[in-house]
């Protein structure tokens, strides 16, 4: 057998073992940038394109009572749940006391059989539902970015909480219970800050909303976002 037959398979072998181990050097590298990509994807470009989302709770306790009226301590808690930092524009609170109707009122008696055709069902039996009701507190916040005006800061970083504290007054003998609603301004860290300004609704109630000039500008307030809280509490002693 001569020199260049014997050469053959070695050859061929050699070629085989060069393709396989260039193979496994390309893998080991693709696998290297993949993992840089996801890591520079989930570290920088996801949080970037994801919208800001914030959350609000609120907490009501009684801490006293002089002269007939009920002192009310409010803590509210705003937290980013999202994945990119936002900037808090403007924060409103509204007290509202409710009064309710007991006794003979139009809404006593048996339940109806059938329900209307309505995307809510509200059926009092021994007690009409209050309309309404009367603003009691107003107080609003515009943070910087949102206003000219000299204003602190609030951004939030993805986790962060922050709370804030007030304490109200309301007449235990006017009003049964206080509705507490909140609502919360905000965009994203990366977005120029839209202006804001107070306006009160026809309901008697404050709200921070984009002020005139951006409103002319739309494309300039689509990044704001709001998120609204309620809860009632009870005036009755326990």
């Amino acid at each position: 057998m001569s020199k260049e037959a014997e050469s053959g398979p070695t050859a061929s072998k050699f070629s085989a073992e060069a393709l396989n181990s260039a193979v496994q050097t390309l893998a080991i590298v693709l696998a290297g940038v993949w993992a840089v990509y996801t890591f520079i994807y989930e570290a920088k470009i996801a949080p970037g394109l994801a919208p800001p989302s914030v959350s609000v709770t609120t907490k009501l306790e009684r801490v006293g009572e002089k002269d007939g009226m009920l002192a009310i301590r409010s803590t509210v808690t705003r937290t980013n749940v999202g994945q990119t930092e936002v900037r808090v524009l403007g924060l409103t609170y509204n007290v509202v006391g409710v009064k309710v109707r007991f006794g003979k009122v139009p809404s006593a008696g048996a339940m109806a059989e059938t329900l209307p055709k309505s995307n809510t069902v509200v059926q009092l039996r021994y007690y009409n539902e209050p309309e309404g009701g009367e603003v009691i507190l107003r107080y609003g916040v515009l943070f910087e970015g949102a206003t000219a005006l000299p204003s602190e800061p609030s951004g939030l970083n993805p986790g962060e909480a922050v709370s804030r504290d007030l304490i109200f007054y309301a007449d235990p003998a006017k009003f049964d219970s206080i509705q507490f609603l909140v609502e919360l301004a905000y965009a994203k860290m990366s977005e120029p800050p839209v202006p804001l300004a107070f306006e009160v609704r026809p309901d008697g109630r404050i709200a921070a909303v984009s002020d005139p000039p951006c409103q002319a500008k739309p494309s300039r307030c689509r990044a704001l976002v709001t998120t609204d809280f309620g809860t009632e509490f009870s005036l009755w002693q326990p």
